[in-house]
């Protein structure tokens, strides 16, 4: 593993170019993430200790923490199946070898391929009911689902590479262990 991602054994120049755009995605989604994060940190605690010292309270704090919160959660999903991080039962799928922790991925795969092809299918209905405007934020509501659907659409990009890659030999069949956790 390197990075939190499979390591490639070969495979051709334009393969790998993608494997390294969807890494550079993860790692961009990721960093986005933890800004929000950061963001929702520093505002609750400015309103925390604005509130304190008995100054009225910052009225946005609250629904834009909610926001990130769900953007934040929206674009975490992708790089947490990039980067294997996701919950694996190791401990059974390890018991059948090589072959078990194959089988794994792929079955990870078409089902990771069939949600997530739903809700890019379904993404125009979606954001077609999401109507009105959030109070205080001032975003259209369906603001808040662009970003699952931007996961989704990255998911089923990775979900097909690693599909080949595992099928063409290319990626190691393993995920990541608890090591990669540590990371994130």
């Amino acid at each position: 593993m390197i990075n939190g991602t499979a390591t490639l054994r070969g495979g051709p120049g334009w393969f790998r170019g993608v494997d390294r755009v969807l890494d550079a995605i993860a790692s961009l989604f990721q960093t986005a993430a933890e800004a929000m994060l950061t963001f929702m940190l520093l505002a609750n605690l400015a309103n925390i200790i604005l509130r304190n010292l008995g100054e009225p309270s910052l009225l946005w704090v609250s629904p834009w923490t909610g926001v990130l919160m769900v953007w934040s959660v929206f674009l975490a999903f992708y790089v947490m199946y990039r980067r294997h991080l996701d919950i694996a039962l190791t401990i059974l799928v390890g018991r059948f070898g090589q072959r078990g922790m194959k089988l794994s991925r792929v079955l990870t795969a078409v089902v990771g391929l069939l949600v997530v092809g739903i809700l890019v299918a379904e993404a125009p209905q979606i954001l077609a009911r999401q109507r009105g405007t959030m109070e205080i934020v001032g975003l259209t509501r369906y603001w808040l689902s662009v970003p699952l659907i931007a996961s989704s659409a990255m998911l089923v990009i990775h979900f097909i590479v690693d599909l080949v890659a595992l099928f063409a030999g290319w990626a190691a069949p393993v995920p990541a262990g608890d090591e990669e956790a540590a990371q994130w």
